[in-house]
């Protein structure tokens, strides 16, 4: 019995099964962790005023304060993806939160600008942990026929946040911005404190263990899952079949090995980024500039994009990935165009434009970005993968928050419309089909295609 066979007759059953509450768990254990995301990503933007009267910083580290929750995200991310590909989902699942508690609480207890960014870059790094945990998780463990559908809910925890942030900031600020701000930056320990109480007792992949040799473990594992024993014929498979652990060189094996969807998850997330942030964490100055009522504004869009969330889980599963995320693409391309072109006067117009942007983008890329990076690969260097679309991603994000405040907000209009339009023109280009396959079928799939190129590139060598 070979390697590839085993796997998919022993996930054959958690492949097939129904939806349980231990799915819907899981979902709320890793959506927990993004949800804290989000709500410290946006709950900053409202702080910034009050960091400023407090320490009076330059303008560019203000910027840098309001990014350095991504800037942490995109180091952390990087190399939590190593780290859980190489000694499991599990524990990193609760060391991340711990970390990220201590930080948040610490950086509303800050005396200057430098001791807050520090404090805030490594709030920014136990999130970052997070993000390739939540995917890897969740995909191992979830159904085939609904597991876009349990991604995209994954993510959908990131504009919840938007939406608890924003009456959250506001309700702060009454205490007045000078002591708001910490007391928005120390909040977000609540709900992850929470997680992380929640978090106690997860089980770990029986898939990534199954790629460390672990039988026993893997076993008990999906029977927990599956809720009785697996049936003898599995058993004896399993015992009798002899496991070599699976060897991986992670980001070696992630670049040369996975080229195409490599590039194609990085440059897709680097687009998106653009888009996302340059319209959430400088979504004030969207809306004053836009003449737009700035805490209803907020709410619309947040709750918009939860929409856009709802239409994609609903819609995922059936048309596929590929077709929503060039319909989020397109929409996104259209809706920007139109602040572009559409008079400043124009409120209404605007207004309708700014928010159907943001629900178009949760009808594609910002929910089908949490689908693709766990599906596009195998189980080895799965988590290695979301590390490196988040990295490649937040530098976007990054790079948006550095640039951002210099230019003016047509300017800023502009250059989300070329994102949102490159991702267009990426995704028709690149974006592939995973609807309907285990991921074990997937992982196959892409092993046939390595092996063509590298035959490709032996015979042409010679």
């Amino acid at each position: 019995m070979d390697w590839e066979t085993l796997k998919e007759k022993l996930f054959s059953e958690m492949n097939s099964m129904k939806s349980k509450p231990f799915h819907y768990r899981m979902l709320l254990l890793t959506g927990g962790g993004i949800f804290v995301d989000g709500y410290n990503i946006i709950i900053i933007s409202f702080g910034l005023a009050g960091i400023q009267e407090a320490f009076h910083p330059s303008a560019y580290l203000l910027g840098f304060i309001g990014l350095s929750v991504i800037i942490g995200n995109l180091i952390g991310a990087l190399i939590a993806g190593y780290v859980v590909d190489k000694v499991g989902r599990k524990t990193i699942f609760i060391l991340d939160l711990i970390f990220f508690v201590g930080f948040a609480i610490l950086s509303g207890l800050v005396t200057n600008s430098y001791e807050l960014l520090i404090a805030r870059i490594l709030v920014g790094l136990g999130i970052g942990l997070d993000y390739p945990i939540a995917t890897s998780y969740l995909s191992e463990f979830s159904p085939v026929k609904p597991r876009g559908k349990y991604l995209v809910m994954n993510i959908t925890f990131f504009n919840i946040a938007g939406i608890v942030a924003t009456p959250v900031a506001y309700w702060l600020l009454g205490f007045g911005e000078l002591v708001a701000w910490r007391y928005m930056l120390m909040s977000a320990a609540i709900p992850a404190l929470i997680v992380l109480l929640a978090r106690l007792g997860t089980p770990e992949s029986p898939r990534w263990l199954l790629t460390k040799g672990r039988k026993e473990e893997a076993r008990r594992v999906i029977e927990e899952v599956i809720g009785k024993p697996l049936d003898t014929d599995a058993v004896e498979l399993l015992e009798n079949t002899e496991i070599t652990p699976e060897h991986s060189t992670y980001y070696k094996e992630l670049l040369t090995k996975h080229t195409r969807d490599a590039i194609f998850i990085g440059v897709f997330y680097f687009l998106f980024a653009i888009a996302f942030l340059g319209t959430s964490i400088f979504g004030p100055e969207f809306e004053s500039g836009l003449h737009l009522p700035g805490e209803i504004s907020s709410m619309i869009f947040w709750s918009l994009f939860v929409v856009g969330d709802i239409i994609c889980i609903l819609s995922i599963d059936r048309i596929g990935r590929r077709s929503v995320t060039l319909i989020g693409w397109a929409g996104m391309s259209a809706m920007m165009l139109a602040l572009i072109l559409l008079p400043k006067s124009y409120y209404i117009g605007l207004e309708l434009a700014f928010t159907l942007f943001a629900m178009f983008q949760g009808i594609g890329p910002g929910s089908t970005h949490m689908v693709y990076s766990p599906e596009l690969f195998p189980t080895r260097i799965r988590a290695t993968a979301e590390g490196w679309k988040q990295g490649v991603g937040r530098l976007g994000g990054v790079l948006t928050g550095v640039f951002f405040p210099a230019i003016s907000l047509d300017d800023k209009l502009y250059i989300i419309f070329a994102a949102s339009a490159l991702g267009l023109i990426w995704s028709l280009a690149l974006a592939k089909e995973t609807k309907g396959k285990s991921l074990e079928e997937i992982s196959e799939k892409a092993k046939i295609e390595e092996d063509k190129t590298s035959i490709k590139r032996t015979t042409e060598r010679f």
